[in-house]
């Protein structure tokens, strides 16, 4: 009789378990009470770059709309590759959240990475960076005249990522300009750099925060912007555009979180990401950087990506037919 009611009391329980879990406010996966503990950022990239930078403005200003600490999670790796692939491991809960770029597009069609943008949610986009074409001051060159005479006399070895978007730039802008050029290949735009101010490289497609300082101590040259206009923050530099080169070069960063998230959780995060992109103050230090603020909500940021997909699936295409 006893070993009766001990059983009739676990099951009373068992069958209570979703009902306390209720009133305790909910599963950990729904939009209720959410959020309600730390969430995870991963940027896929080394430390001191430009999304790496970026990213942590983000993270600052959300921290403080959120009302929730957020905790930046740096894993690098093949192109950003790796960072991504664990974050579609983790828990579509809405506590692991990631940033993407038009990067891992690009590593997607090279072959590096089965995963792409649409096995993700994208919550908003947030910053875009201007790209520069950046010389070592080794090369001996002060402008993209002098810049294309040397390519057309001598091969120009880039630095980037190979399975990034680097590698789409480098192919488009060493057309355009008809030099000689090679991509030597490097983790990220951190590494690159590196390399650059090293004399290791002759040059790399950087963005202002990523590049400002080694430009400032002399080691290396901004000497085109890849902006339809001269940017704000080097307003010396040409565009490629004044030089007749009809090519423009720019990352937008966004957010996503794994498929299968909750998308009342989606629905919070993009209007707590659009309300940090109205600051003034976030506005001010991603301008700070070189950049700007580029807001798109979810169903927007996901027609971008949608329609970058297409846009580079062809370049890598006519690249690998070469």
């Amino acid at each position: 009789m006893r070993k009766c009611k001990w059983l009739l009391n676990c099951f009373m329980l068992v069958a209570a378990a979703p009902l306390i879990l209720t009133a305790c406010g909910g599963d950990e996966g729904s939009a209720e009470d959410y959020p309600n503990r730390e969430i995870e950022m991963v940027i896929p990239w080394d430390p001191g770059g430009g999304s790496d930078i970026e990213g942590r403005v983000v993270v600052d200003h959300l921290e403080n709309t959120i009302d929730e600490s957020i905790v930046v999670v740096n894993i690098p790796g093949v192109g950003g590759t790796v960072g991504m692939e664990e974050l579609l491991e983790r828990d579509a809960n809405g506590y692991n959240i990631g940033q993407l770029h038009e990067g891992h597009i690009v590593a997607h069609h090279s072959g590096v990475t089965q995963i792409n943008y649409d096995d993700f949610v994208p919550i908003s986009s947030m910053s875009a960076s201007d790209q520069i074409l950046t010389v070592s001051s080794e090369l001996g060159v002060d402008s993209l005249e002098e810049f294309i005479e040397y390519g057309q006399e001598n091969q120009i070895n880039f630095g980037g990522t190979i399975s990034g978007i680097p590698r789409v730039w480098v192919e488009q802008l060493g057309r355009e300009l008809d030099i000689n050029y090679n991509l030597v290949g490097y983790e990220g735009l951190g590494e690159a750099i590196q390399a650059l101010a090293g004399g290791h490289v002759d040059a790399v497609i950087a963005d202002y925060p990523s590049a400002s300082e080694f430009v400032e101590a002399g080691h290396m040259k901004f000497i085109a912007i890849g902006t339809e206009e001269r940017s704000d923050a080097v307003p010396d530099v040409p565009t490629l555009i004044e030089s007749g080169i009809d090519f423009t070069m720019g990352i937008n960063r966004g957010y996503v979180a794994p498929g299968g998230t909750d998308p009342e959780i989606i629905a919070i995060l993009e209007e707590k990401f659009e309300e940090v992109a109205n600051s003034e103050e976030f506005r001010d230090e991603i301008e700070s950087l070189g950049a700007s603020v580029n807001y798109m909500g979810h169903e927007e940021f996901t027609n971008y990506l949608e329609e970058q997909n297409r846009i580079i699936e062809e370049v890598i295409s006519s690249i690998e037919l070469d």
